[in-house]
């Protein structure tokens, strides 16, 4: 699994995606896009010249709450919580529809990372769940 993204001269658009997403994957794309817009979320497309791909931050105002990234297998969205957050996230009932939504986590230093794949509705709710999770931690 790799990330497809990765002509710099192919802004992410929903005609590019549909290039290299299916019919599925792309609708499930444009769910997350409206849910995120219902939450004030916006999507912030940039190509990174480090990973040579484009990913998407979900900013709300100017916090990062987490990243979109298209892969071969369709969207995945990543959010990063720091020491101190991780277990408030553990001990909440969203960390297991995370798992039940075959969820990733890697550990980074100091940071944890939490990859979800977009595969369904129900892991699309997820989703939404976690980013509004980051953004409410205090």
């Amino acid at each position: 699994m790799k990330p497809i993204l990765k002509d710099q001269t192919e802004f992410p658009t929903i005609e590019n995606l549909a290039k290299h997403l299916s019919v599925e994957n792309l609708s499930l794309y444009q769910q997350l896009l409206e849910e995120l817009h219902n939450h004030s979320f916006k999507e912030d497309w940039n190509y990174y010249k480090d990973g040579n791909n484009w990913l998407s931050k979900i900013l709300f105002k100017k916090k990062n709450l987490g990243w979109l990234s298209i892969w071969e297998t369709g969207v995945k969205v990543t959010v990063y919580f720091g020491e101190r957050v991780w277990p408030q996230l553990v001990a909440n009932d969203l960390f297991h529809q995370l798992e039940a939504n075959e969820a990733s986590i890697h550990k980074t230093g100091k940071l944890t990372a939490v990859l979800l794949p977009l595969k369904n509705e129900e892991s699309l709710q997820t989703a939404v769940k976690l980013i509004n999770f980051k953004k409410n931690i205090k």
